[in-house]
């Protein structure tokens, strides 16, 4: 079997769709599945590397999306790819079309996974629509306290996302649907969903601070105004 992991996130490397990705990967390649990764917004640069990807699609029996939410959706860049490898897809002409599976991994910076639902039923529709079986989704809240991996959440939480992960990939190089035990462990939050706001908040204005903001975050100089 080969999988292609597909971070949408800009990031890159430093992102936590890139850490999450690869701890799946290393799950596949346990189970003997041939694993390449990419990265859908360094493939959009020039026509050569677009299309040696859409290709690289092609070629994966399993596709794997690994991406942050962007409002409730996809990463534009992500978005023009897929839009792409649909174009593609209803263009080919094979008189014996072969089984591909497409699954998704999800995760936001909200406290609640279920910010990851919009998206997750945006890469099932387009599985239908582009000809892959749909393989089920992981959607992980507080995402932001990963960056770029999992030694800056509770130990507990870490391990649990190991275990969700290395499930998932046993599933998936079986040829079966995620898990629901799975999916819903990796629901559960890393940190007290109150104490998350409260760092965050802290965080911001930090920032704030740091950059020498001239107005308090509380500014709302269009609320405030009269009509």
């Amino acid at each position: 079997m080969k999988a292609l992991i597909l971070n949408g996130s800009p990031r890159g490397e430093k992102a936590t769709s890139h850490a999450l990705g690869s701890l799946l990967a290393d799950g596949l390649r346990l189970h003997g599945v041939e694993v390449d990764r990419a990265y859908a917004l360094g493939a959009l640069h020039d026509e050569a590397r677009t299309s040696a990807l859409l290709d690289a699609i092609d070629a994966a029996d399993l596709l794997v999306l690994a991406f942050p939410v962007y409002v409730d959706s996809l990463p534009a860049p992500l978005t023009r790819l897929l839009e792409l490898v649909a174009a593609r897809t209803v263009h080919r002409s094979t008189a014996t079309p072969r089984c591909r599976r497409l699954a998704a991994i999800v995760q936001c910076g909200f406290p609640e996974a279920a910010q990851c639902d919009t998206a997750l039923a945006i890469c099932r529709h387009f599985a239908g629509a582009a000809g892959f079986e749909w393989a089920g989704g992981l959607a992980l809240g507080e995402g932001g306290m990963l960056g770029g991996g999992l030694d800056r959440i509770p130990p507990k939480a870490a391990a649990r996302v190991r275990q969700a992960l290395a499930i998932s990939a046993e599933a998936l190089a079986r040829g079966r649907q995620l898990p629901h035990a799975a999916a819903d462990d990796l629901r559960r939050p890393l940190l007290r969903p109150s104490l998350y706001i409260l760092a965050g908040n802290l965080g911001w204005r930090w920032d704030a601070r740091r950059h020498r903001a001239k107005r308090p975050l509380s500014y709302r100089p269009y609320a405030e105004r009269s009509i």
